[in-house]
């Protein structure tokens, strides 16, 4: 006698298949939540007020950026030039490896409107040398509330240029943070 197979259905099995539309509507949930826009933030950071042609300074932790903002149509360019306060920094570090400066474009809570970001060459970490720097900002819309701007870099400076053995690496970044 011939008996027919049936695969048993077992509690645990139904309760699997039950999660399982939970399981794609949980990953939906994750991939479109990747997707979004992420907002930045420079609150946290010294801001000067939005001045067009006006001739600026602001001081940050171990960096002076002197600027100014000219308007260019609907762009907003920034130059200037970003000096390192060596004061700050330990006396063996003579070269700067690394070096990468930002400006901001923020409203007055500190969310990022705009930000452009460059990176310079390797140089002598010398506090009377200056980098020259030129930026472009173009927010989505300029608004009629007042606007700051700020800079972010991230340093890297180290012995000398090719100083072999036990290299010496000191950083410092100041930056928007990601919310």
């Amino acid at each position: 006698m011939e008996q027919e197979f049936y695969p048993a259905a077992t509690p645990a099995g139904r309760g699997l298949r039950g999660l399982l539309p939970l399981a794609v509507l949980a990953l939906a949930a994750l991939v479109l939540w990747s997707c979004a826009p992420v907002s930045q933030d420079v609150g946290h950071l010294r801001r000067d007020p939005w001045s067009l042609e006006e001739p600026r300074s602001l001081i940050v932790k171990f960096m002076r950026f002197d600027y100014q903002i000219q308007p260019v149509g609907d762009v907003a360019g920034v130059r200037g030039w970003a000096y390192l306060d060596t004061s700050k920094v330990p006396g063996w570090a003579k070269w700067i490896d690394s070096l990468t400066l930002t400006v901001y474009l923020s409203n007055p809570e500190g969310h990022v409107l705009a930000q452009d970001s460059r990176s310079f060459l390797p140089r002598a970490a010398k506090a009377d040398e200056g980098v020259a720097f030129e930026f472009s900002l173009r927010p989505e819309q300029w608004g009629s509330r007042p606007l700051f701007v700020t800079f972010g870099y991230r340093v890297v400076l180290t012995e000398g240029r090719d100083v072999a053995g036990g290299k010496e690496t000191f950083f410092a970044s100041e930056d928007a943070i990601t919310r």
